[in-house]
């Protein structure tokens, strides 16, 4: 089971946001390709989830990354 609040965590960490929730928007300014990278190295050690970087590079809101990892 993925923790919500562990997967906010993790995304406000790479992005360098205090505040962030399901509806924080990414984009081009916060979520380049070392963000992505990092963030499916961050998966898959923390829920041990394997997700494509595809999916991940195409994600406008952090809701969607929780999608992926579910």
């Amino acid at each position: 089971m993925v923790n919500t609040q562990k997967l906010l965590d993790i995304v406000a960490e790479i992005i360098e946001m205090d505040d962030v929730t399901l509806e924080t928007e990414l984009n081009e300014d916060n979520w380049d390709s070392l963000a992505v990278v990092t963030f499916i190295s961050e998966v898959d050690n923390e829920f041990d989830k394997i997700v494509s970087p595809s999916q991940v590079i195409k994600a406008t809101k952090i809701a969607e990354l929780l999608e992926l990892i579910k």
